[in-house]
């Protein structure tokens, strides 16, 4: 789909990668604007600690969950409720979760019961149920493989349009002389 106004974009970063997050708003915003940009952790973990930078260049604001207690969700729980009060606002014609997690397949099914056009994020190894949940299910393997693809052949055609400017050219200065 594409046309979308206002697209929230909602990343579990506890269930993604980092070096991809970059071609995920690339591609999202092929399909329309995404007005909101946000990414749920504990960002004193280890495993986040290198996201300060790149989630303050790509413009996502940080939500920080503590952990109340080990092994729990609670970044998973911080990420529904932001959701459903965006969803309550009545402003948002799409939602993106970012996550490779089946939890988010209640969410993504009540977003989608709700009128909303619904895109999951995430790895193959995403369980079916959650992929199937949503309008539009994204691999994040593909990603970055495509927008590389097509510069290298923007590049080709670039220096192609050249070359055959500079050959055209080249005959007519000889047709001068």
């Amino acid at each position: 789909m594409e046309n979308l106004q206002r697209i929230a974009l909602l990343i579990d970063a506890d269930n993604t990668q980092l070096a991809k997050l970059e071609d995920v708003i690339q591609e999202i915003s092929t399909h329309g604007r995404i007005v909101v940009k946000r990414a749920y952790g504990n960002w004193r973990k280890d495993t986040l600690k290198n996201w300060e930078n790149e989630l303050k260049r790509l413009a996502i604001k940080a939500e920080q969950q503590f952990d109340y207690v080990s092994g729990k969700n609670t970044t998973d729980m911080a990420l529904v409720i932001d959701t459903m009060n965006l969803l309550h606002k009545g402003i948002y014609d799409a939602f993106v979760i970012v996550a490779s997690d089946s939890d988010y397949t209640p969410l993504a099914i009540n977003l989608h019961e709700s009128g909303v056009f619904v895109m999951g994020v995430g790895e193959k190894k995403t369980p079916e149920a959650f992929r199937n949940s949503c309008d539009e299910f994204i691999f994040l393997e593909n990603l970055g493989e495509n927008i590389k693809e097509e510069k290298e052949n923007k590049t080709m055609v670039k220096v192609t349009v050249n070359v055959e400017g500079m050959m055209c050219g080249h005959s007519m200065l000889r047709k001068k002389i």
